[in-house]
């Protein structure tokens, strides 16, 4: 990863925008997956009183709850509980994953999926003699119709027969095929539906050859932002494929970002089943992108949801003129693990203490409580820290 190397007015126009009259800090954290030797001041805020005393008085035990507030710059801690203990965070995983495809690919990206002949087309008899071609780059949004399109493309090339092998190259899913493997059993089918018949086997292979038939997706910064809005599992899985994995990504926090191993562990890049990570990692994560993004000339609203204005998970939480617009994040929902999973993290726009991170992990009560508790924690920070800033715009871009 690209060493961050911000320049102070880099980032203060962070920090400015869309804050107005807000002071300049000196980063603690250099953003390359290392911390300086500068310890925190921890700042004892009566909404993190305040929860804690909920969580224990309803009878939730506290060694199930994690939870950190910081300060951008790392250089304040404004509530702390559990943070160095792995939790399950649910679909807030999701963001690690757009953080690893946003890095190998770019924001701007586009993904490509497309037919190519290798060989001579016979067009008297509709045959390939050579190799069909099927060129993918992970394309997360490809749907089912959208590669039944394709396939009826090869035909109007001319082509129903191919006398070599039905050759893939690159990671390829497709609707609710996550995998390659059963994606390319899917797209055998459906060649064999449209009437292409392949004589050959169906084998990985370099691209090349001439184009048949060509899918472009959205970019990536959009199809990122419709994910992390709407929490949606099947995108998520099939973006985790195309950058490798699971493993991939939690090494990618591991080596890139400097979490240590052992505050890690992911089974799934959706954040369905069990997996692991503490409040502190979480929050460097968002830290972390949030620099990332800067380098880009984007906000974290260009990928993840503004709470109470934008479509999806958030949009009908925060809705009150006092909150609205000051909360850019993920959420996570498992109710039938762990004992029921509620997750929340991201950015806090505040007017006297700047722009804040978080991470709510609860773990083993009801979703719809925790939620209630994550919405009452932020608001109260939110209040203690003079409310939401004044912005020059909407913090929703109207490009998403």
């Amino acid at each position: 990863m690209t060493k961050y190397l911000l320049s102070t007015t880099c980032l203060m126009l962070l920090l400015f925008w869309p804050i107005q009259a807000q002071e300049p800090i000196t980063s603690a954290d250099n953003h390359n997956g290392t911390v300086q030797s500068v310890v925190p001041t921890r700042f004892t805020t009566i909404s993190e009183t305040n929860y804690k005393n909920t969580l224990a008085l309803r009878g939730y035990k506290l060694d199930t709850q994690g939870l950190l507030i910081e300060s951008l710059d790392a250089s304040t801690v404004y509530a702390d509980l559990n943070s160095d203990v792995g939790f399950n965070p649910a679909s807030v995983i999701k963001i690690a994953t757009s953080f690893a495809a946003l890095t190998r690919f770019g924001p701007e990206y586009h993904f490509e999926t497309s037919f190519l002949s290798d060989g001579v087309v016979n067009k008297k008899t509709r045959t390939l003699n050579g190799d069909l071609i099927l060129y993918a780059t992970g394309d997360p949004v490809l749907q089912t119709a959208d590669v039944l399109r394709l396939a009826r493309q090869v035909v109007k090339a001319g082509i129903a027969q191919v006398n070599g092998n039905l050759v893939v190259s690159g990671p390829f899913s497709y609707g609710i095929l996550y995998t390659t493997d059963r994606a390319v059993r899917g797209l055998s089918a459906t060649l064999r539906k449209v009437g292409v018949r392949v004589k050959g086997t169906t084998k990985v292979g370099d691209a090349r050859g001439d184009k048949l038939a060509t899918h472009i997706s959205s970019s990536l910064r959009d199809i990122l932002f419709f994910q992390n809005a709407h929490s949606h599992n099947p995108t998520a899985e099939r973006l985790g494929e195309a950058v490798g994995g699971p493993k991939a990504v939690e090494q990618f926090l591991v080596n890139e970002l400097g979490v240590p191993q052992g505050e890690v562990y992911l089974s799934h890049t959706s954040g369905l089943d069990y997996n692991r990570i503490t409040p502190r990692a979480t929050v460097k994560l968002f830290r972390e992108l949030v620099f990332w993004l800067n380098q880009y000339g984007l906000q974290p609203q260009d990928v993840m949801p503004v709470a109470g204005i934008d479509p999806g998970t958030l949009h009908s939480r925060f809705t009150a003129a006092e909150y609205r617009g000051a909360i850019v994040g993920k959420t996570g929902t498992l109710p039938g693990t762990d004992g029921g999973v509620s997750t929340l993290a991201g950015i806090l726009y505040t007017r006297d203490r700047g722009v804040l991170l978080f991470a709510i992990f609860n773990t083993k009560g009801p979703v719809r409580t925790y939620r209630r508790l994550q919405d009452g924690l932020l608001k109260d920070v939110l209040m203690e820290c003079g409310g939401v800033p004044e912005v020059s715009a909407s913090l929703h871009k109207l490009n998403n």
